[in-house]
């Protein structure tokens, strides 16, 4: 036996056991190895830094009846819980409640125990089967206590239902209820994440005054994989209605509050009181959608330097929410999570699930207020010119002249359409850039921007006839564009007549960017963004360490039971992160202690130590002999030096 292994006082063979040890038995065939102090402190401590402890608290005086008679104060506090936990993703074990269970009653010295606030089990052979039931009894009752206080789909999850049963457990639903406890389930994996980026060194944190994120949904599974439509939830009902013998009857769902994740096709996005309607139906595309939530993520990314890894890509904000449901809402929330980090908000970056496909509204707005600004990429309806104001022209997220040429208005419909290649599309949009209106002054508290005409004040980017009568001394002579007379607008608006003009941002809201679209800027950053957050989801669905996307390493039901063992992993994931990129610069550091001094060249052997008799040449650095040594000087001619 180890050191670290637990000793039970029964690891001799017993004939009546065979081949296998009593400790074996009481490990159903795993011999727990004891886990020294210093991590569990280093974990219960984490989870004091988050928080959440007294959050809890909170909720359950919050929720508490006004009268109560009292009862007997439980075994397992929820500190030990979440410390077992953490401790078990650290190693990568599965979130199972029976593990749990193990951890706590096997694997911890006095001394911990003495910390989480936990009594000692009573380890002997006879009788242990009781004692394990009565520790799985406990561990799960203090899991499920923590879990009722979030969970914001309330129901029964022991046995399979009807669809009858589904029916009623929906009309029950209390959607304020909901909304308050799904409120708190975020609130609490907001504070495990913000602990993980504190964790941090001050400097990796403040490597940039503001946080830049990149976000998407990923797909994780209910550990019952059966599910149904709400679109024929009805039919269902009736039909088992009609049945007599309710033995009869094929085992429902048991999750009454998931959906069809559509792995492929066309996605939806309903918003608050409205019913999903995806459905998987009975036809060959079925294999197409999966019955679970979603996770949404986001990732801390770099707009000022992409690729640069100057901290490390950490989830810092997370949800769950039910497929094809909310999506708008819940990226601003992982926003304004985001933002308790205590950086300024900088840039939102998402593909066209999002920016593109939502209503200004529910998500453009709501980000504004926020203060992040979008970088993501367009539907092909809305490439080039899309409206307007004040005679100035909307494209592609920026205010441009009202003259500014049609093949620089349609260049990107030109580069889909393969009209032109990538190297005529970057020049035509290096091009387009001279025609953009100039910032006057900045956007106030009601989004209103003072916009000029490229052709006016001291740095002009073009010329136009309309304004040669305006003109102002510039600071150079450069050769600027010029604007084509038969380009110019038949009615000269506002922006062709005035020095500068307001502008109502919001009516280019849907289309702003933090970065000119199509540029280099904006295409580096955009993938460095979009790899970041694919290569996060990557890491923690399956086949990694945290394999969040199958539930068979979490069997515990139900909505809030997820999201609080996702934020487990998660947390787990950051930690990793952080300790890799210390460990990734400490590398890098001794490299450079190593080999950052100029190396010097070395010098070949022949050139070390060759000379020419016929030209008196020698090595670089070295001296030539004395003359009273050294052969006689030539004698101009070129040729050989002769011996007088």
């Amino acid at each position: 036996m180890s050191a670290g292994d637990v000793d039970y006082g029964f690891n001799t063979l017993e004939p009546d056991l065979g081949g296998i040890t009593k400790a074996e038995v009481m490990g159903r065939g795993r011999i727990h190895a004891l886990i020294d102090d210093e991590t569990v402190a280093l974990m219960e401590g984490r989870v004091r830094k988050t928080g959440v402890l007294e959050r809890l608290q909170e909720w359950r005086d919050e929720d508490a009846v006004p009268f109560s008679i009292g009862g007997r104060p439980s075994l397992i506090p929820e500190r030990a819980i979440l410390t077992g936990m953490l401790l078990l993703a650290k190693e990568g074990s599965a979130m199972f409640l029976t593990s749990v269970r193990d951890l706590l009653m096997f694997r911890l010295s006095d001394t911990s125990r003495e910390l989480l606030g936990i009594e000692r089990s009573l380890a002997a052979f006879v009788g242990h089967v009781g004692e394990k039931n009565r520790w799985y009894a406990n561990t799960s009752r203090a899991f499920h206590r923590m879990n009722d206080l979030m969970d914001p789909f309330p129901q029964e999850r022991r046995h399979s239902k009807t669809y009858t049963e589904i029916q009623e457990i929906l009309r029950a639903h209390d959607p304020d209820l909901a909304e308050k406890r799904k409120a708190r389930l975020d609130e609490f994996t907001k504070l495990f994440l913000v602990m993980t980026f504190n964790e941090q060194s001050r400097s990796i944190r403040r490597a940039s005054n503001k946080i830049d994120i990149s976000f998407d949904q990923t797909f994780v599974e209910t550990p019952t994989v059966k599910g149904y439509s709400r679109k024929n939830l009805a039919k269902r009902v009736a039909d088992e209605a009609r049945t007599e013998e309710k033995k009869t009857l094929n085992p429902g769902p048991v999750d009454a509050f998931a959906g069809w994740h559509v792995s492929t096709g066309e996605r939806t996005d309903a918003s608050a009181g409205q019913v999903d309607l995806t459905d998987p139906g009975k036809k060959p595309s079925s294999a197409q959608y999966r019955w679970g939530w979603e996770i949404n993520i986001a990732v801390r990314v770099d707009s000022e330097a992409p690729g640069q890894r100057r901290f490390p890509g950490l989830a810092v904000a997370a949800t769950m929410s039910l497929p094809n449901v909310r999506v708008a809402e819940e990226a601003v929330s992982l926003m304004r999570a985001s933002k308790s980090l205590g950086l300024e908000p900088g840039v939102g970056d998402a593909d066209k699930q999002y920016w593109a496909n939502s209503l200004t509204e529910r998500l453009h707005d709501p980000a504004f207020n926020e203060g992040f600004t979008a970088s993501t990429d367009y539907r092909v309806d809305r490439l080039g010119h899309q409206g307007g104001d004040h005679g100035a022209l909307y494209i592609e997220g920026g205010t441009y002249c009202p003259a500014t040429p049609a093949p620089l208005q349609d260049a990107t419909k030109d580069l889909l359409g393969a009209v032109i290649d990538t190297a005529t599309y970057r020049e035509r949009i290096k091009s387009r850039t001279a025609f953009q209106l100039h910032q006057k002054e900045k956007p106030d508290a009601k989004g209103r921007a003072v916009l000029r005409c490229p052709a006016l004040g001291p740095s002009p980017t073009v010329t136009c006839p309309l304004r040669e009568l305006l003109k102002t001394k510039t600071k150079t002579n450069k050769i600027r564009p010029a604007v084509d007379g038969d380009d110019l607008p038949d009615f000269a608006d506002k922006i062709c007549s005035q020095h500068s003009v307001s502008f109502d941002t919001a009516k280019n809201r849907r289309n702003a960017q933090a970065f000119e679209y199509g540029t280099k800027e904006w295409d580096e950053f955009h993938t460095h963004a979009r790899n970041s957050i694919e290569s996060l989801n990557n890491q923690v669905k399956s086949g990694g360490t945290e394999d969040i996307e199958s539930a068979s390493r979490r069997r515990v039901r139900g909505f809030g039971a997820a999201q609080i063992i996702v934020t487990i992993l998660l947390t787990n994931f950051n930690l990793r992160k952080i300790a890799a990129f210390i460990s990734d610069k400490i590398k890098a550091d001794a490299k450079m202690q190593t080999f950052g001094e100029p190396s010097v060249a070395l010098v070949r052997r022949r050139d070390r130590e060759w000379h020419n008799p016929y030209t008196g040449t020698y090595p670089p650095g070295v001296t030539p002999p004395s003359t009273a040594t050294a052969s006689p000087a030539s004698d101009e001619t070129g040729g050989p030096p002769r011996r007088t």
